[in-house]
């Protein structure tokens, strides 16, 4: 029996995992394992996956349960441990080769490398292919070790090379469709799960959802075409692609979106906004291919710079600022759209991981443990990548810049549309306070039926100070690292010479 070991690759299309195996002629199977640490809480006290998340989840694995039905292909799925389900799987199907792709996460690392030891206990082999990427490991323009510091280097390198990604992986024929006892629980194990779901997602899961959202945002629409104008809007669910869902959880592969893209160019227009969506494309292989070779450092506390930076772990701060009640509307509007949709936009991320770090100074793993629990598009490259960017530990950093999120949201909701839509209670607000509602004078917030404290908070710091000593924490740190690392080097430079 060959095995489909699946993640996040829940589609048939461009899957090269389970295109070799039906091409191997023997019988194939597939399973998924619900994994028991995202039934954990975080350190922070909530749940690692949040029921939007899960909805989104088992909508996409009942499709590839559809999907895989109609290619001959039994499907399992299993709660627990996954070296132990695995285990089991091998010795109750009899199985003797184990396809997957594989991830550059360290707990992904950690389940590969335990599945591996598992498939050698019963002589099982195990084939791991990489495929979340545009581009492969494979076919970089540099070694993995010498990866680029920036994404001007990465993609300068690409550019100059001409490499273009591979050809998707052929669609996988079906087989005579292969009958196990127990496999016909699956569906109806996972409808259980999904009736008691309550949380609606503002896009439902699934290989057709994601193939249906990107031939609709190319050719039905041709909303590609104004993507770099739109990209800021906040509010508008056309103000992007929306494609970070499906390509998170592999519904959607990298490669199709490409050549997709490339074919609306050849068929219809490029311009400086279809440029921009392949552009998206990157920054997400650039993340990918940074976890690879940094690996742990991506999820530590000093980060990729490894900068020794005091974050603050003040469980009060980090519940007004996750439960969009720090008296900053920018902030609050878009913590309680993520919460209430699994969404926000790019510029929302922004502001509200450098609000929280910058202005809150609390701990930026608490943030992205959050974005994870809350996000349906959540990657970990991308979403541990883009906090560190933020903070300014990471690749491409930010470093002493913080947001001014007053200033940010005259500047891209200058109407306050998406204030007045999650902050309802600000809805009389004058449109030049909107976004600083505690400079309004008593007459004002009288006028519109505003108290400060009861219908909506107080600013919980100021902007300007709090900014200011967190850029003398920063700058510690910065001294703190380098004395270490001349020390470093000096103690190398006598160990030398004696």
């Amino acid at each position: 029996m060959e095995f489909i070991w699946l993640r996040q690759d829940l589609r048939v299309h461009d899957h090269k995992p389970l295109q070799k195996a039906l091409a191997s002629g023997r019988p194939v199977m597939a399973g998924f394992i619900f994994e028991r640490r995202f039934d954990e809480l975080t350190e922070a006290g909530f749940p690692r996956l949040d029921e939007k998340r899960y909805r989104f989840l088992i909508e996409s694995l009942l499709e590839m349960h559809q999907q895989l039905g109609q290619l001959g292909v039994p499907f399992v799925i299993a709660h627990g441990d996954t070296a132990q389900e695995m285990r089991n799987w091998i010795q109750h199907y009899h199985i003797s080769k184990i396809h997957a792709y594989t991830y550059p996460g360290t707990e992904e690392a950690e389940d590969e490398a335990q599945i591996k030891a598992a498939a050698a206990e019963f002589d099982a082999e195990t084939e791991f292919y990489q495929g979340d990427t545009l581009f492969s490991a494979a076919h970089l323009p540099f070694s993995p070790s010498r990866m680029p510091k920036s994404f001007s280097g990465f993609r300068k390198k690409f550019e100059k090379s001409g490499i273009q990604p591979e050809a998707e992986a052929a669609f996988p024929q079906e087989q005579k469709p292969l009958y196990l006892e127990d496999h016909a629980n699956t569906g109806e194990l996972l409808m259980k799960e999904f009736r008691q779901l309550g949380a609606k997602t503002l896009v439902n899961g699934g290989e057709q959802e994601g193939l249906r959202r990107l031939h609709n945002y190319l050719f039905e629409t041709q909303n590609i075409l104004r993507y770099k104008e739109a990209r800021q809007g906040m509010l508008d669910f056309e103000s992007s692609s929306k494609l970070s869902p499906w390509l998170a959880n592999g519904s959607l592969s990298p490669r199709r979106v490409y050549y997709e893209l490339k074919r609306f160019e050849t068929e219809y227009h490029a311009n400086e906004s279809t440029d921009l969506l392949y552009t998206e494309l990157l920054w997400r292989d650039f993340y990918h291919f940074v976890l690879w070779s940094q690996k742990e450092k991506m999820f530590s506390r000093l980060g990729i710079r490894q900068l020794p930076i005091q974050w603050n772990q003040d469980a009060e701060l980090f519940e007004a600022w996750s439960e969009g009640r720090t008296g900053y509307p920018l902030i609050d509007a878009s913590m309680r759209q993520l919460k209430a949709c699994g969404y926000m936009s790019n510029r929302a991320r922004q502001n509200t991981a450098s609000f929280l770090t910058k202005n809150l100074g609390v701990d930026w793993r608490w943030g992205a443990a959050w974005f994870e629990a809350h996000l349906l598009d959540h990657d970990p490259a991308s979403n541990y990548g883009n906090w560190q960017y933020v903070v300014g530990i990471g690749t491409d950093a930010r470093q002493l810049k913080g947001f001014n999120v007053i200033q940010q949201g005259k500047r891209y909701d200058p109407a306050g549309e998406f204030i007045k839509f999650w902050i309802p209670e600000l809805k009389y607000v004058p449109k030049q306070y909107l976004y600083a509602p505690f400079k309004m004078n008593q007459a004002q917030k009288n006028e519109a039926a505003l108290e400060l404290g009861h219908d909506y908070p107080y600013p919980v710091v100021s902007l300007d100070q709090s900014l200011e000593e967190h850029k003398l924490l920063f700058q510690q740190a910065r001294d703190k690292r380098t004395k270490m690392l001349n020390s470093t080097k000096k103690r190398s430079v006598s160990e030398a010479s004696s």
